[in-house]
């Protein structure tokens, strides 16, 4: 009897990892096929690749790292009176990003301590619109950096260089 039982147990096991591996086995291939239909187009891509100079290192890893297509270029890169710099960026799909820097010009950019990523942006004539998950709601244009604050407060910057 006992027997019996260490039998249909190792019985079951091998059946259980047939199993699992036909599962298992069966995600891969539909992760593939995903993958491979979700491809972009390579004439899209290289239409709306990188065309310039491309955004900070810090940014294309945070892109990446976020799981946004890199690399990342340079649409508009601007300094203010503030010592605040914020880059619009572009990815080979044609979707835009913000990156802005506090600290000076100097200070090197750390997302997450003096530095700020946001995705989904908005072209809107000669501006760009980016909004925080708190609700702020940044704008830039070669003239002028806007924020518009949760709280209600707005905080414009004078543009004194532009790329």
């Amino acid at each position: 009897m006992v027997i019996a039982t260490v039998f249909l147990t190792i019985i079951g096991m091998i059946g259980g990892y047939v199993l699992g591996e036909r599962h298992r086995d069966r995600l891969r291939a539909q992760e593939a096929s995903q993958t491979q239909n979700s491809a972009p187009d390579p004439a899209a891509t290289t239409s709306a690749g990188p065309s310039g100079p491309l955004c900070p290192a810090p940014t294309q890893e945070t892109a990446a790292r976020l799981g946004f297509p890199t690399p990342l270029s340079q649409v508009l890169k601007i300094e203010t009176d503030n010592g605040s710099t914020a880059w619009i960026c572009r990815d080979p799909n044609g979707k835009l990003y913000y990156q802005g820097k506090t600290g000076g010009l100097e200070a090197d950019l750390v997302e997450r301590i003096n530095g700020l990523f946001l995705s989904d942006v908005v072209a809107d004539g000669n501006e760009y619109q980016a909004t925080a998950t708190d609700g702020a709601r940044f704008v830039v244009s070669r003239e002028r950096l806007v924020v518009h604050f949760a709280t209600g407060k707005t905080q414009t910057n004078k543009v004194t260089s532009v790329e």
